[in-house]
């Protein structure tokens, strides 16, 4: 239990999540992307049924499983009411990405390359995202280390009135 609930609210309804942290607006999802949107919808009911499964195997009380039952099945509804958008949308085929940006436009040579930065440069994993078509039928999936690509940049040092360490105030290009 959050103390908080009790000492400041008496146990009655408060305007706060399970954490005690007050509601806002931060957690509405909305990009413009309605394809975007759906899988972000998705996703969210699909954590919410999964924190519902946990508290549903921790406890014992009827009251609670017959509550947390009915959340888990709205879910279920949810989930499947964003799906069924996507489907409006046109199926497997609506991707969240914007395809009305000019294909010709984007870096293609890393549209399908998954990079990694693994400093120890494993193996390629053997999974549908490394090897093969893509989902959207326009490539082929590969996988790569990644190479740093320019110059070591040369940054200004910190201004003075910040008071970083005295050794970042040093100007290594003016040796001051």
């Amino acid at each position: 239990m959050d103390p908080r609930h009790y000492l400041s609210a008496g146990l009655a309804a408060m305007a706060a999540d399970a954490n005690g942290v007050p509601f806002n607006g931060s957690w509405v999802v909305a990009s413009g992307n309605l394809a975007a949107d759906m899988h972000a919808n998705v996703m969210a009911e699909a954590t919410g049924r999964t924190l519902a499964t946990r508290l549903w195997e921790s406890t014992t009380d009827p009251g609670m499983k017959d509550m947390l039952a009915f959340l888990i099945a709205r879910d279920t509804m949810h989930q499947n009411q964003w799906l069924a958008v996507l489907e409006e949308l046109g199926g497997p085929s609506a991707h969240p990405i914007p395809n009305s940006f000019p294909q010709e436009e984007e870096v293609s040579s890393v549209a399908y390359s998954f990079i990694s930065t693994n400093i120890n440069m494993p193996e390629k994993p053997i999974a549908r995202w490394t090897d093969g078509t893509s989902i959207d039928g326009k490539g082929v999936f590969t996988y790569e280390h990644g190479t740093p690509m320019g110059e070591e940049p040369m940054l200004a040092p910190p201004i003075r009135e910040g008071y970083a360490q005295a050794e970042q105030m040093i100007n290594k290009k003016d040796n001051i």
